[in-house]
């Protein structure tokens, strides 16, 4: 009996992420709140580096989006991947540092004593 119960549990719970991971060329083909995941063949690092997108079919695969308060990256959306959800953003602020670490070097650079943070926000319209 129990071992029924186990592995009912484990089908449902597999069946409801099963959509994840499987391929698509558009975003009709994924579930509504994931997107079809190209990854692009050259990694942009920078806003100057963002070139045009080639006009050959690609493959992805439909993956989910970052929800709103999930952390993010800037680049993520020029590289392919999903990034943030729709109606949300990717912000990056500076937070101060609170323990008595020091934060690694990144990109952009900080001022001393705080960090770069990036969550998804919502969209607000002033």
């Amino acid at each position: 009996m129990y071992f029924f119960l186990l592995l009912t549990v484990a089908c449902l719970s597999t069946g409801a992420y099963a959509v994840v991971g499987t391929p698509c060329a558009v975003e009709d083909q994924c579930d509504v709140a994931e997107c079809c995941q190209i990854l692009s063949e050259f990694m942009v690092a920078s806003k100057k580096r963002a070139a045009a997108d080639c006009d050959s079919p690609m493959a992805g695969t439909c993956q989910k989006y970052t929800p709103e308060g999930g952390n993010c990256v800037s680049y993520d959306k020029m590289n392919g991947y999903c990034s943030c959800e729709p109606g949300t953003y990717c912000h990056g602020y500076e937070v101060p540092i609170t323990t008595g670490r020091r934060s690694e070097r990144g990109m952009p650079m900080t001022r001393p004593g705080y960090e770069w943070r990036s969550t998804c926000d919502k969209i607000t319209v002033t």
